[in-house]
């Protein structure tokens, strides 16, 4: 299930804590948002991505997070 609940980074704490199986977002997204549930979403065994499969680039706002490298992956597709 994809979903855009109230702010960026609580989106990606949601993937990180089993509420949701992914997250993404292009646009207004600053570092402030991404940082901190950067590292909270890895820990917890999800993977942040570029949209189109790299690595997250904090000042390019843009970002898919997930659950697992899987679902990640399937989702990077759709973006290609």
């Amino acid at each position: 299930m994809l979903t855009n609940l109230q702010t960026n980074y609580q989106n990606i704490v949601h993937v990180a804590a089993g509420q949701s199986q992914a997250f993404f977002e292009e646009g207004p997204l600053h570092i402030w948002d991404m940082a901190a549930a950067m590292v909270i979403l890895q820990e917890a065994g999800g993977v942040m991505l570029d949209l189109y499969g790299g690595e997250v680039d904090l000042l390019s706002r843009r970002c898919l997070a997930a659950c697992n490298q899987t679902m990640a992956e399937s989702l990077v597709s759709l973006f290609k």
